[in-house]
């Protein structure tokens, strides 16, 4: 009977031994970045004072035109893009410019493969940093991805990894840091559903200081979600298996959403009508509003969608358009914001500051970390053995 009845006992009991640690609660709170798109400057200019809560923050009007040439893009306002750096390099935000590709497809890659230009632009990119006294930067080529063509990335790969290899160094010789804006993964493979794979997370997470995970624009063509919960939690899963190091990862928050027509009676002018649209935090409400739409949450992937028709006449031919809006409201940004603690990353990134509203900042303001808690602008990764 005592025999059987330890049996039993054991046999209830929960075996602890060889089992797996509970995961680590959320973190805390969390540091906050934003990248600042030069079209946002007239909503975000008014609202610098928030830069206080920010630990990095990427003024992003800079543009990679050829091997040693960095130029401001043409679009932006030379009196806002002045005032907003003024105001970043006043506050206690490390200021760390975005530097975008902004050549033909192909051509970032081809001058990555050459040793000579590559070492050319990684001098380019080293002297910008000095010239303009900045943090850091952050390195935004997104060329591979969405022009050069998947046929290409295996070959671009290497010389990519290369490149940041070779710039992470420079960077933190001189006391600056590294950053890479990088679309998302899905695991650590190189198929056609293992996401933007060219970007090898593991291979450059040694080199740099953060990688910020675009975990958005799920929908671009066609109505659909920003960046339903599931698939920004796959996005992190698979960087953190490429890279076992949250504190390298940084995951972007959407604050955006996009407007779609998705049908149409009569006979449209065509010179009136609109195609796809963007909507942000701040100006949604708005559009609800003029157009008398009621959102609807959908849990599944954490954000509001709304439909309405909108007539479009030139006084002689008309026709009612039907348009479909997907947006990432407060609460959604916070879901996301919640996901990256959970996983204990190393920071959010918003896009883009200008895009928020006040119900975006009173959802995120209570986990945000003070930024002036560490000296973020010193770069963890040694530059020698030591």
């Amino acid at each position: 009977m005592l025999v059987v009845a330890l049996g039993a006992a054991i046999g209830g009991a929960r075996w602890v031994g060889n089992s797996e640690p509970p995961p680590p609660p959320p973190r805390p709170d969390i540091p906050l970045d934003a990248w600042v798109p030069y079209w946002t400057l007239d909503s975000a200019m008014p609202e610098t004072d928030r830069l206080g809560s920010m630990r990095d923050v990427s003024p992003f009007w800079f543009n990679a035109v050829g091997v040693d040439q960095i130029v401001i893009d043409p679009n932006a306002g030379a009196d806002l893009t002045s005032s907003f750096m003024d105001a970043a390099k006043g506050s206690t935000a490390n200021v760390v410019p975005s530097i975008v590709d902004a050549m033909p497809a192909g051509g970032m890659a081809a001058l990555l493969a050459d040793p000579t230009s590559r070492t050319e632009h990684v001098d380019a990119v080293a002297r910008f940093a000095a010239d303009g006294d900045f943090d850091g930067v952050d390195i935004d080529y997104e060329q591979f991805a969405f022009a050069d063509g998947r046929d290409t990335w295996a070959a671009t790969r290497p010389n990519w990894v290369a490149f940041i290899t070779e710039l992470g160094a420079r960077l933190h010789a001189d006391g600056r840091t590294l950053t890479v804006s990088v679309p998302p993964i899905y695991d650590t493979g190189q198929t056609s559903d293992s996401g933007y794979w060219v970007y090898d997370y593991g291979a450059i997470a040694p080199h740099v200081d953060h990688i910020r995970i675009m975990a958005y624009d799920f929908s671009v063509d066609e109505p659909g979600p920003i960046a339903p919960l599931q698939w920004v939690e796959s996005a992190i899963t698979a960087a953190l298996d490429a890279t076992d190091a949250p504190e390298k990862l940084v995951l972007g928050l959407p604050a955006y959403g996009r407007n779609w027509p998705t049908g149409v009676t009569g006979e449209c002018p065509a010179d009136l009508v609109e195609g796809r649209t963007s909507v942000t935090a701040a100006t949604v409400d708005d559009l609800m509003a003029r157009r008398n739409a009621t959102p609807v949450f959908v849990p599944e992937t954490g954000e509001w969608m709304f439909e309405y028709d909108l007539e479009v006449t030139d006084g002689v031919t008309s026709c009612v358009q039907t348009r479909q809006v997907h947006f990432v409201g407060g609460g959604g940004v916070r879901a996301r914001m919640d996901l990256a603690r959970q996983y204990q990353l190393d920071g959010v990134s918003l896009w883009a500051f200008g895009f928020d509203d006040e119900g975006v900042w009173d959802a995120i303001l209570p986990n945000v970390s003070d930024p002036t808690a560490t000296d973020s602008a010193t770069s963890t990764i040694p530059t020698t053995g030591d």
